[in-house]
Parts: structure tokens; C-alpha cells; sequence
């Protein structure tokens, strides 16, 4: 199910789209390689080691998801040309992805509350700094979520596959045509998408 959203600020009126797509735990266990994505983090990422919610903290994904049998991928983005109005292209990817990774995060928070457990858009934005870089325990383990790639999903097939839509990244002097994210909800409930849209309805309030 697919459906338009409109986040309105002081400067525009951006339109961006959710998509949810229903599937099973283990038909998303294909994607799964958690030594590829680990390693990746580790030559790559300045998280690494350094959050909890991160590898080589995190578990693969079938570990987090033994407990559950249903995920519903959700996957939101905007497109870029709406923008315009922000002149720096790092800036506008930058503003892009903040407005649709708060509105995704409280709208699976929300559903992981209600329903089940949360897959976020990214690392754990919880504390800042991470207790994890001080050799502290995490402050809020009730509450903290493992993203897509850190529990070893390969994001970049699981979105080609289920939505028909490749990632689409920011480079040097490139502003990508869209920008998105990709998060999930883990349960052992059958949600409807009529539910889950009036839910994230719900939920965002612009």
C-alpha cells in the first residue's frame, strides 16, 4: 500500500510517500549477511564500535526477529526537486532526510509500543554521545532499535525488490532525484493497511 503525506514548515509545503509493503520474517532472512554489512561498518562508518544500537553491538537480524513472524517494511521518500528553496545540495539531503527520518521514527516507535519491536531508519539517536563511548551500559535499552544494515540486511535488494525502487544516494555536486528511508515493524499481529496508514496518520502531525 502506497499513500501521500504532506510535512508543512515556515519555508514549503514538501510532499513525500509511504510505502508499506507486508511480508514474513524469514522471506526477509534472504537478505541477510551480517558479516558483508558488519565489515562494511567497521572500514566505513564512524559508528562502528561506538553505539550500541551499531556492529559489532548489533545482532543479525534473525536472532532480533526469532520472536516475531510478520515485518512490514516501510519505506518513505521525497522527491528532491522540492528543495529548491535550501541553495546548498549537502543541505537539502541533510533537511530531507531529518524530515523523514523524525516522521518515521514516531510512527514505528509507536507501532513497536502497540504492537511488537521497531527496525529504525539508522543508528540510535537516543543520547548524545552514546554511553556506549564512555564503556557505559546504553540508558535506554527498553527503548533503543537496530536499523536494516546494522542487523545485516542488504536495504538496497530488499527495496528493489519489494518496492521496485533502488537507493538513491547524495555525492559531490549531485543531488539524488529522491531521497528516502527504510524502517519496520516486527509482530506476530496481521495489520491491515487501512490500520497502519490511519495509524501513521496519527502519529505525524506535519
Amino acid at each position: 500500500m502506497n499513500f501521500t503525506c504532506q510535512a508543512i514548515s515556515k519555508s514549503a509545503a514538501i510532499s513525500y510517500t509511504v510505502e508499506i509493503c507486508a511480508t514474513s520474517r524469514d522471506a526477509c532472512m534472504k537478505y541477510e549477511d551480517k558479516q558483508k554489512f558488519d565489515d562494511l561498518c567497521r572500514n566505513g562508518c564512524p559508528n562502528y564500535s561506538h553505539k550500541w544500537s551499531c556492529p559489532p553491538y548489533a545482532p543479525p537480524f534473525e536472532r532480533l526477529a526469532s520472536k516475531w513472524k510478520n515485518l512490514y517494511i516501510v519505506f518513505i521518500h521525497a522527491d528532491m526537486e522540492q528543495f529548491s528553496y535550501i541553495k546548498n545540495d549537502y543541505l537539502k539531503v541533510k533537511a530531507a532526510n531529518s524530515m523523514l527520518k523524525s516522521r518515521a521514527d514516531r510512527f514505528i516507535r509507536e507501532m513497536a509500543r502497540l504492537h511488537g519491536e521497531a527496525v529504525s531508519t539508522g543508528s540510535c539517536r537516543l543520547c548524545k554521545p552514546c554511553r556506549c563511548k564512555s564503556g557505559m551500559p546504553c540508558a535506554h535499552p527498553e527503548s533503543m532499535a537496530y536499523s536494516f544494515e546494522a542487523l545485516g540486511i542488504d536495504v538496497g535488494r530488499l527495496t528493489e525488490d519489494y518496492f521496485q525502487r533502488p537507493l538513491k544516494w547524495y555525492s559531490r555536486q549531485s543531488v539524488p532525484e529522491y531521497t528516502s528511508v527504510v524502517c519496520g515493524i516486527l509482530t506476530n499481529e496481521d495489520l491491515s493497511g487501512e490500520y497502519l496508514r490511519a495509524e501513521y496518520e496519527k502519529c505525524v502531525k506535519n
